[in-house]
């Protein structure tokens, strides 16, 4: 039997002190093709963040991909990132460069630096979600089916053992969806564990898998029909249930998707105006603003693809030099004090990164 990639018990999750899901008790295995259901606001979104560290997990345990989320220190974070592959239902790509670009920089960001390496992988991925023609597109003149297989090439750039999919059908038409969702079907069979938050329940009969159900502040796996049915309304305030955890004084009140994407995301409404549209309907905006949204589009995109950012080390580069080709004297800077520091014992100074030792990677193929 294959192992655990995901398992969580007694989980609570918990957003901005809202209590979204109680007692999330669920275990994955690695090659699976799960299905994520539930009406609007029922926590789908908020489970799937939990798995990559968007939101703390704040009562029980969970394991995903190795990783301990109840005891992951902030540095680690990028780590587990670099474990799942994330697909957004808007995209996310970056509007001011082309397709090959924003793998490039996706690849670069998380310690690529080899230009014949970075073009083979970029070549592999889009020969496998069938966009290989479409390099030097701009995401503008692409269509939102096209757009989201190019998120899905971004999100098998590093070769995750996880796929996480928020809604990825949302933004395309029935029969592309159907196209997308084949495309991960036929991923997870190279031993990729898929899981899909939909609202498009024809996909359930049309690619089978094991389905979860969010529902009441619950998430279970469903046998049996259950009441979960798709609507554009959010659920009520009032519809929340009681927290189980004796720490917790009050009860809390579920929030709604709409909510959560409104106040825990850093996506300006002029951004969401762009991205996934193109230049000739999206509504106008300044050039300072555009400026704006791309370098806010990149920080997104940085933080969720799993950039290795430790202060004290660059991308790949963990070996250390030896500490004999450090200076022994320090100057001060300070202008009261302009006379140099005392001498620092060579055995005590501070060892210097070295550069271009990448560790071997791992290039290959999802499949």
């Amino acid at each position: 039997m294959a192992e655990s990639i995901i398992k969580m018990t007694g989980g609570v999750i918990r957003q901005q002190k809202n209590t979204i899901l109680k007692n999330v008790n669920i275990e994955i295995r690695s090659g699976e093709f799960v299905y994520l259901i539930g009406k609007v606001g029922s926590g789908k979104s908020s489970f799937l963040k939990t798995l990559y560290a968007e939101l703390p997990l704040e009562y029980g345990s969970a394991e995903v991909a190795g990783f301990q989320l109840k005891k992951i220190k902030k540095s680690q974070i990028p780590l587990l990132r670099r474990k799942c592959g994330i697909v957004f239902q808007d995209f996310k790509l970056l509007i001011d460069r082309n397709v090959y670009e924003n793998l490039e920089f996706v690849l670069r960001a998380t310690g690529w630096k080899n230009k014949k390496a970075i073009k083979e992988r970029i070549e592999t991925v889009l020969e496998k979600v069938g966009m290989n023609d479409k390099q030097t597109k701009m995401p503008h003149q692409l269509s939102g089916g096209e757009q989201q297989r190019i998120v899905l090439a971004r999100a098998l750039l590093n070769a995750p053992p996880l796929i996480l999919a928020d809604e990825p059908t949302g933004n395309i038409d029935p029969e592309t969806s159907y196209q997308l969702v084949e495309l991960l079907k036929e991923i997870c069979e190279t031993r990729k564990t898929i899981i899909i938050a939909t609202h498009q329940y024809d996909l359930i009969e049309r690619y089978p898998g094991r389905v979860f159900c969010c529902e009441n502040g619950s998430l279970f796996e469903r046998t049996t029909n259950c009441e979960c049915t798709d609507t554009e309304e959010a659920l009520p305030l009032s519809a929340a249930p009681e927290i189980i955890p004796e720490e917790i004084s009050t009860t809390e009140i579920a929030a709604t998707d709409s909510t959560q994407e409104t106040t825990g995301t850093t996506i300006t409404l002029e951004e969401t105006a762009v991205i996934g549209k193109s230049v000739e309907t999206a509504a106008p905006v300044s050039e300072s603003a555009s400026t704006s949204i791309v370098e806010d589009k990149e920080e997104d995109i940085l933080s969720l693809i799993g950039k290795l950012d430790y202060p004290e080390v660059e991308a790949f580069d963990y070996e250390l030099e030896a500490p004999s080709s450090v200076s022994t004297k320090q100057l001060e800077i300070t202008p009261g004090n302009p006379e140099p520091a005392k001498e620092i014992p060579a055995e005590l100074a501070t060892p210097q990164i070295k550069k271009n030792i990448p560790p071997a990677m791992d290039l290959e193929l999802i499949d």
